[in-house]
């Protein structure tokens, strides 16, 4: 398992950067909640801010 930071793109209403190791990937908020469910986005809304664990198979979806 992996922690995944993640936040808002600033001046962006769906674009969604995600930190891991010393990888930084951009992607919508849609595929977000595709690969990790919609659950995924609660922190992001609420507090501007989230922290995910993916397994393997997420991170390879990331690419």
């Amino acid at each position: 398992m992996q922690e995944l930071a993640c936040t808002w793109v600033p001046g962006t209403l769906d674009i969604v950067r995600l930190k891991f190791g010393t990888r930084t990937i951009e992607l919508t908020s849609a595929r977000l909640a595709r690969i990790f469910g919609p659950q995924a986005l609660n922190d992001l809304y609420l507090k501007g801010r989230a922290v995910l664990r993916a397994d393997a198979r997420q991170v390879a979806l990331l690419a």
